[in-house]
């Protein structure tokens, strides 16, 4: 409808071309490689400006909000930003780039880093301002913090029945731990608090496990069998985790209303225009999906298969 087609010349100059040159099996596939290229450079390029309104930022994420009220107190006392990002931020993408996104859109930076909240900050803020610590309960982190009892040991095995409770920080599993140890109920708190899905709902218990299901940071107090039964572990910091929740600190670099944006960046946003286009049309009821597989073709297909298969 778009005027956007591939031929099959096309098709067979680009499986010829790869290294080592493909079979005919991947036709369907680089089809649609090349049809979403050409989607992307000849119709969505349009639809993308050439320059926006843009902010160069620097800009971390912290465990806790006493960890970032710490944190601006050091930048403010004059600590280099890219220093203290790149051995504290929780957030992959600012902790690859040291704390220094450079020059974005507002689009852009928002899927990069996966949120709005410094985002919004960023495009509503003066030059230079370091902003105050600014809680994100949704942000995806990778590190979590394990409270761990070993309920029970399989003597001559490497089997143990563990109970745990995933936090999202170390200073709340400091406070958790500071509960458990005044008498509240493990298995309530898990329920309550932990980030571990799989055992939530069941108060924390993991049932038996063996080394190596878990990760290195959980087996090394789980299976130290130095320890005693129902010994509650301190706070163990897991970075082979995923956990929600964190606090973000921005400064603003510099603003420009008017800013070329990078070939990265108009990449990024024809590839989302992209994406956002072909799922309005699935989520369209006027839009009518031409089903090509008829039940004469879908019958060869099944005999094909089965051919190959040495059913038949």
């Amino acid at each position: 409808g778009l005027g956007i087609s591939v031929s099959n010349s096309e098709v067979d100059d680009e499986l010829k071309s790869r290294s080592p040159p493909l079979s005919k099996d991947y036709r369907d596939l680089v089809r649609t490689e090349i049809l979403a290229d050409k989607l992307r450079d000849e119709y969505f390029d349009k639809q993308v400006p050439v320059s926006v309104e843009q902010t160069h930022i620097m800009v971390m994420l912290l465990e806790s909000e006493s960890q970032a009220t710490e944190v601006r107190a050091r930048l403010e006392g004059g600590e280099d930003f890219t220093e203290v990002a790149d051995e504290l931020s929780v957030d992959s993408f600012s902790q690859a780039k040291k704390g220094d996104l450079d020059w974005h859109p507002e689009s852009v930076l928002t899927i990069l880093l996966g949120s709005s909240i410094p985002v919004d900050y960023a495009f509503n803020s003066e030059v230079g301002v370091l902003s105050q610590p600014m809680y994100d309960e949704e942000k995806i982190k990778g590190v979590g913090y394990w409270l761990i009892k070993v309920l029970e040991r399989e003597e001559g095995s490497d089997e143990a029945h563990v109970q745990a409770i995933l936090l999202g920080s170390e200073e709340e599993a400091q406070q958790v731990r500071s509960r458990l140890g005044a008498g509240e109920d493990f298995a309530t708190l898990a329920k309550e608090l932990s980030q571990e899905e799989w055992s939530k709902e069941s108060g924390g218990d993991l049932d038996w496990l063996t080394e190596g299901m878990m990760s290195s940071a959980f087996d090394e107090f789980a299976f130290d069998t130095g320890i005693e039964l129902k010994t509650l572990s301190e706070p163990i910091r897991d970075d082979a985790v995923v956990t929600k929740g964190g606090y973000w600190l921005v400064k603003v670099v510099d603003k420009d209303d008017n800013k070329q944006i990078s070939d990265d960046d108009r990449s990024l946003l024809k590839t989302k225009a992209l994406n956002d286009w072909v799922s309005a049309l699935w989520d369209d009821p006027e839009n009518k999906v031409d089903d090509y597989l008829d039940n004469d073709k879908k019958l060869e297909a099944v005999e094909r298969a089965a051919k190959q298969l040495g059913l038949s």
